[in-house]
């Protein structure tokens, strides 16, 4: 995951470096231009055009594929759960590789573009939904079941809650994004330029807050342990061996399973 989280960082700065590049160059060149650096930029077949769109695409394929990830650890490597998401994935990366060489041809068809285009948010949209829906409720799931074997909370809960709250900023952004496609409104390559940093910011944001919940766990343990005073008449115990039940194992096993995927 470490390693996935330093591409979707380089991919993130990289995209951010292109923009301010077409940005100097668009007012700084593209005034020169008979319409003015709005159709300079908006030309799709500059080089810089199309590394945009690259890097956007490539951070989603990133997204994407480390979410479908922590749905199969979550869901104890059942590929029967992912099959529906890495065909949307594979959709994705299919219309993404025939956006990115329309605009190559020669003869750029305008229609089809936004046909495809629209599809790529669309099935984005859906296959975020999908993968966060997917972890959430199995999360939830193993919760209640072992909630009759459990003294207290449990840390599932509050890790289903850092998953929903953190994916919240991503699947917002490409709603958004959606409907003013649909639309056909400007603002929206507006908007477009904001998924690839979030996509970035989502998957790390997880990631931190479940390792800082745990540390933060961890120490709460420890000052517990340390706060053990043996009164009088009172002897140390000795460890004795107890069958948990399958509920309490899957739990632990979940657990685990979820804090290893998100960090």
């Amino acid at each position: 995951m470490m390693s996935i989280s330093g591409l979707m960082f380089f991919t993130a700065t990289f995209h951010l470096s292109i923009n301010c590049y077409r940005l100097l160059l668009g007012y700084a060149d593209g005034h020169l231009a008979p319409s003015g650096p709005a159709v300079y930029l908006s030309n799709p077949k500059t080089w810089h055009y199309i590394l945009k769109d690259i890097l956007f695409g490539t951070q989603q394929t990133l997204g994407s594929a480390a979410a479908i990830y922590r749905t199969w650890v979550l869901w104890s490597y059942n590929w029967k759960v992912v099959v529906l998401p890495i065909i949307l994935l594979t959709m994705n990366i299919i219309t993404g590789s025939l956006i990115s060489a329309a605009y190559t041809k020669e003869v750029f068809n305008v229609v089809v573009s936004n046909r495809l285009i629209t599809t790529y948010y669309s099935v984005s949209f859906v296959l975020s939904v999908i993968t966060v829906g997917l972890m959430s409720y199995r999360i939830w799931i193993t919760h209640r079941n072992a909630a009759d074997y459990r003294a207290g909370e449990g840390k599932l809960i509050s890790i289903m809650w850092i998953l929903i709250e953190s994916a919240a900023l991503q699947i917002i952004t490409e709603f958004i994004l959606l409907v003013l496609s649909f639309l056909q409104e400007n603002s929206r390559y507006i908007v477009l330029e904001w998924i690839t940093p979030t996509v970035g910011i989502t998957f790390n944001s997880i990631t931190v807050r479940v390792k800082l919940q745990s540390l933060r766990e961890a120490g709460e343990q420890t000052k517990d342990a340390d706060n053990l005073v043996q009164t009088i008449g009172s002897m140390p115990l000795r460890c004795i061996k107890i069958n948990d039940t399958k509920e309490v194992e899957d739990e632990l096993a979940n657990s685990r399973r979820a804090s290893e995927s998100f960090t």
